[in-house]
């Protein structure tokens, strides 16, 4: 049986369900997006709050205690200010995951009835900002921290070898959908 209407009410039909699919897309990477970005900002706000216990931290994983299982560890103890720059970049790239993130949150929403070129310019941020997440936690913690000064053996290790991976893979995950290109609005 054909609909009242025929093909016009048919191609108004697919046209609501494609305008609300986009429009669904694009205001789920927004918000997911700045969910991200939240995290990140409060985690670098939760480190600067407690700098010295985070510094104290930094010393003790790259001091090379605690480590029965496998006690040589190739990476050597860095000085002091080698751990201050490592604090800083860690930080920073946090800062630029919660601002970048919410900013390019922001410019999406903003752009979430543009054309599929003007969202995709609108993701710009949130891309930056993924990807610094993802250098973060899946580079420094998992390949630096983890890897390299076997973090993972460690008493107080194991916080941070299981956030590290979920909050990569939550910012990389992000950083895939927010990639992905919707079609233009109707």
């Amino acid at each position: 049986m054909h609909e009242a209407g025929g093909p016009a009410k048919s191609r108004a039909r697919v046209v609501v369900q494609l305008l609300g699919e986009t429009m669904t897309d694009r205001v789920l990477k927004a918000a997911i997006t700045a969910s991200v970005a939240l995290m990140a900002l409060l985690y670098v706000a939760h480190n600067i709050a407690n700098l010295p216990q985070a510094y104290d931290f930094f010393v003790y994983t790259t001091s090379h205690a605690d480590q029965e299982a496998y006690p040589v560890t190739l990476l050597p103890v860095p000085p002091a200010f080698l751990i201050a720059i490592a604090m800083v970049v860690v930080f920073s790239l946090e800062l630029l995951a919660g601002l970048g993130g919410l900013f390019g949150a922001w410019k999406m929403w903003s752009a979430r009835s543009t054309t599929a070129a003007d969202f995709e310019l609108a993701k710009r941020w949130a891309k930056i900002a993924m990807a610094a997440a993802v250098v973060n936690w899946w580079g420094l913690f998992q390949g630096i921290a983890i890897a390299g000064y076997q973090l993972w053996q460690m008493p107080l290790g194991q916080g941070p070898f299981d956030g590290s991976w979920v909050y990569g893979g939550m910012a990389m995950m992000t950083l895939i959908y927010i990639s992905m290109r919707e079609p233009d609005m109707p």
